[in-house]
């Protein structure tokens, strides 16, 4: 095979460039990054031992209680998953809440569950 078969075919001359290139954020998530989270303090103390999945989960419930007006929130997989939390985590971390007396829920198959929280 010649140089010049070899060099047109070079590994190096087919590789994109990325460093231009940056990940589009969705809008959702640019606006929710001015937003706070009040967190009871109550739930504080009985998530004592709680793991970060479960934190991250009973914080996204507790912001989205807030956005709704305190009033029964789903709880789908999209934005908890933008947040690294898997559909298996959110499902034990919401049966931890609700064991810990933080939250109902109300499971539907194959839809997202209904989550109210309690004082």
């Amino acid at each position: 095979m010649s140089d010049e078969i070899y060099n047109r075919f070079s590994p190096d001359r087919l590789r994109l460039d990325i460093s231009e290139q940056r990940a589009v954020e969705p809008a959702r998530i640019q606006k929710r990054r001015k937003h706070f989270i009040q967190f009871p303090v109550t739930w504080y103390e009985r998530l004592e031992d709680a793991d970060g999945q479960t934190y991250r989960v009973a914080l996204f419930v507790c912001y989205e209680s807030w956005r709704s007006g305190n009033e029964a929130i789903k709880v789908p997989n999209g934005m908890l998953e933008m947040d690294g939390v898997p559909p298996e985590s959110k499902r034990r971390a919401l049966r931890d809440l609700e064991r810990r007396g933080c939250i109902t829920v109300k499971w539907r198959p194959s839809k997202s569950p209904i989550v109210r929280l309690l004082a």
